[in-house]
């Protein structure tokens, strides 16, 4: 947004996008700021080797969905801006994670492609939960 003439109606999409959310149900009225850079916190957390369980790991993942619900609630401008540093960090996640294939996640082709990926490095107790659902067939969403 930097060096671009925003109109007030922009920013105010911008200041007012975490309410709206949290007005459909989100539990707090989140930043993009603060979303983004929770995104960007998980990517490097992955990177380094997550090590907090499936539960914890699909709650990470909500700061990924509520960037895909917040983006198209701001004005062209404003999301075109946010949109380039997302994509930047979506692939920055499909660096470090791999498709799971539908062999873990309870999660089917009309989820988000980010739902349907997994650390490609797996430690902690992440690594324990697929290695324990593997030998019992049962699916982590059980764990």
């Amino acid at each position: 947004m930097v060096g671009q003439n925003l109109s007030r109606e922009d920013y105010q999409s911008a200041l007012r996008v975490g309410e709206v959310l949290r007005e459909r149900g989100w539990r707090r009225a989140s930043s993009l700021p603060q979303m983004v850079e929770g995104w960007s916190g998980l990517i490097e957390e992955i990177r380094e080797g997550y090590d907090w369980c499936v539960d914890e790991y699909r709650s990470d993942l909500t700061c990924r969905d509520w960037l895909d619900q917040a983006l198209p609630l701001l004005t062209e401008p404003v999301r075109a801006n946010w949109q380039v540093i997302v994509d930047q960090l979506d692939e920055k996640f499909r660096e470090v994670t791999v498709d799971d294939g539908a062999d873990f996640w309870p999660f089917g082709a009309a989820d988000p492609w980010w739902l349907r990926r997994r650390p490609k490095v797996l430690v902690g107790e992440l690594a324990r939960d697929l290695v324990r659902n593997e030998g019992d067939g049962t699916s982590a969403a059980g764990v």
